[in-house]
């Protein structure tokens, strides 16, 4: 139902109050469908959420098995990276995947001061397009971070300039995981002949 006033008025899109006899049919259907499948959705996000949850207990349950199988403490195992998971047929396969996302600490500036000491010196004998790809790695987002990908791209020139080989090495040490998010993602197939078919369950924004 829509918000109403201390007198139980529809308040519309503007904040205004009115009488529910003055809100038309059309308006009410709409009003009432609207918040139906809002409801529904509410519904369905929940229990989408309690399947993640169970379906995390379950694997950890069988891995902490597999442990103790092969006579590995539990307490002293280290988290857990990605798991392939298939039945025995080879029909039915669920996957974790565990996806980290970085950020670099204050140092990652000094690494830039390192890189542009270096790029001042050798500016007249490179190409500009790879000055342009060193440069562009350290600019931020909307949300002020740095893309990770181009900063650990930079790690695959080869160039030996000590001044470039610490700033590498600057960018290993600011590297920081801001946070760790599991996925679990299920197929299914026919027969092992078959490619995989993802069962559609979007765990990721929940």
């Amino acid at each position: 139902m829509a918000l109403t006033d201390e007198k139980g008025w529809w308040l519309n899109n503007r904040g205004e109050s009115v009488h529910k006899d003055l809100v038309r049919v059309n308006e009410q259907l709409r009003d009432e469908m609207v918040e139906g499948l809002i409801g529904d959705a509410r519904q369905i996000s929940k229990s989408i959420l309690d399947f993640k949850g169970y379906s995390a207990e379950k694997i950890d349950s069988y891995f902490g098995l597999l442990l103790q199988n092969y006579g590995i403490d539990e307490k002293a195992k280290t988290k857990k990276g990605n798991i392939t998971l298939e039945n025995f047929s080879g029909t039915k396969r669920v996957e974790v995947r565990v996806s980290e996302t970085l950020h670099f600490d204050e140092k990652i500036q000094i690494a830039k001061l390192k890189i542009d000491e270096y790029l001042m010196d050798v500016t007249k004998d490179s190409l500009p397009e790879i000055i342009t790809l060193i440069t562009r790695a350290f600019e931020v987002d909307k949300e002020g971070n740095i893309d990770s990908k181009k900063i650990f791209a930079l790690k695959s020139y080869d160039i030996k300039d000590p001044r470039w080989v610490e700033a590498m090495e600057i960018i290993d040490e600011s590297k920081k995981i801001a946070y760790t998010k599991s996925y679990i993602r299920f197929y299914t197939r026919e027969n092992i002949e078959d490619a995989w078919k993802l069962i559609p369950i979007d765990m990721a924004a929940v």
